[in-house]
């Protein structure tokens, strides 16, 4: 039953995913905006645990904004919102808190906001991106594509065989040989499918998106890994049935966006 629950409501997820990222528009913004709300809310409840609540007037604000980031014409959001979280952010939150440490909320509202809504915000920008046209939503799923067949290959060759741990203090069951095998898996799939989605990027530049998208996924996982440790939670919450919270699905992805699309300008493809 147990496997039923978690393959159907995996089946469910990659549906809705797959269906928003190749409409684009209203639907994947809708999404996103969904992913980005259930995200702060797990995210505040690790960062409760830690004893830095992050105050929702602070942290939904900037991470919406960073994450609609695109639909503002100028570029001018980034700059935006840092401004608030400085003024009025900081003097308010500061004065507000009645913890021992007054700082910790500000630091972990802005830094929640930046991780979840600026990194899904780099999603956004890879589907509106001038140039992009109707290979946007593809790109957008390259990028949950690698996170998927990176997180799965490391969990297969480090099941079969996984000898030496990979960052025991924060995931002890994570291998250094399903570290190798989720890089070796992510460099293929961008090697392969960028070329053909932008003909512009060169087979050895895609393969270098690989590897930088390879070690984002990675590195994604093992933030959230070091947030629940610290918390002292196994899953980030519990939207997902079988699969644990959104958080726990969405850790690497956040991260990759990020180098996909930077990449991606460094090399005048977008």
């Amino acid at each position: 039953m147990a496997l039923l629950r978690r393959t159907a409501s995996g089946v469910l997820l990659a549906a809705l995913v797959v269906a928003a990222a190749l409409l684009g528009g209203p639907p994947l913004l809708a999404l996103a905006s969904l992913a980005l709300v259930i995200g702060l809310a797990e995210f505040r409840r690790l960062g409760t645990s830690l004893g830095a609540a992050p105050p929702w007037w602070l942290m939904g604000p900037l991470a919406g904004l960073w994450l609609l980031r695109a639909a503002i014409p100028g570029g001018a959001a980034t700059e935006i919102g840092l401004g608030l979280a400085l003024v009025p952010g900081l003097p308010c939150a500061l004065l507000w808190s009645r913890g021992a440490r007054p700082f910790a909320p500000w630091a972990t509202a802005v830094g929640g906001a930046l991780w979840l809504g600026y990194g899904l915000g780099f999603l956004v920008l890879l589907a509106r991106a001038p140039g992009a046209g109707q290979v946007g939503g593809w790109l957008v799923l390259l990028v949950v594509g690698v996170a998927v067949v990176s997180d799965t290959a490391a969990y297969l060759v480090g099941s079969a065989v996984g000898r030496r741990p990979f960052f025991p203090a924060i995931s002890p069951r994570k291998t250094v040989e399903g570290a190798l095998a989720g890089l070796a898996a992510a460099v293929v799939l961008v090697a392969w499918v960028l070329p053909l989605l932008r003909p512009s990027v060169p087979v050895a530049a895609a393969g270098l998106c690989g590897v930088l998208a390879g070690v984002a996924s990675q590195a994604g996982d093992l933030v959230e890994s070091t947030l629940k440790r610290a918390a002292g939670v196994k899953d980030a919450g519990g939207w997902i049935p079988g699969h644990g919270g959104l958080l726990d699905r969405l850790d690497s992805v956040v991260l990759v966006g990020p180098a996909v699309y930077s990449v991606l300008r460094a090399l005048h493809a977008l």
